[in-house]
């Protein structure tokens, strides 16, 4: 009897083992996918914003060239920088709704399962 109590305690130790390895291990599984995804969000974000400054960058320029065909030049490019100075300030006032909430709704479900 003591002897087949002491075998059925080293089995549950065993497979106790067994399960917190297999637990671990799915915890780094479960890890890297979410760094993964939280990985590849940044790179596309950064690759949107990259893309963005050049996209305002031109515009900016198309907006010069079309402000001096009724103004000076160099008030064409002071009105432009003013505009885009408008644009900076308006990011700024909303940089809660259009960047702080975004991310951290993304980090909040990759990383806290709901029930």
């Amino acid at each position: 009897m003591n002897e087949s109590l002491n075998t059925q305690i080293t089995e549950i130790f065993s497979q106790g083992k067994t399960w917190l390895k297999l637990e671990i291990e799915y915890a780094k599984l479960t890890l890297a996918e979410k760094l993964t995804i939280l990985m590849s969000a940044l790179i596309i974000g950064a690759v949107c914003l990259l893309l963005g400054i050049v996209v305002l960058l031109m515009l900016a320029f198309a907006l010069v060239e079309l402000f001096k065909t009724f103004m000076l030049p160099g008030l064409a490019y002071l009105s432009v920088g003013g505009i885009v100075c408008v644009l900076i300030i308006i990011l700024y006032f909303l940089r809660t709704i259009i960047f702080i909430n975004p991310v951290s709704r993304l980090i909040t479900s990759l990383f806290i399962e709901k029930q």
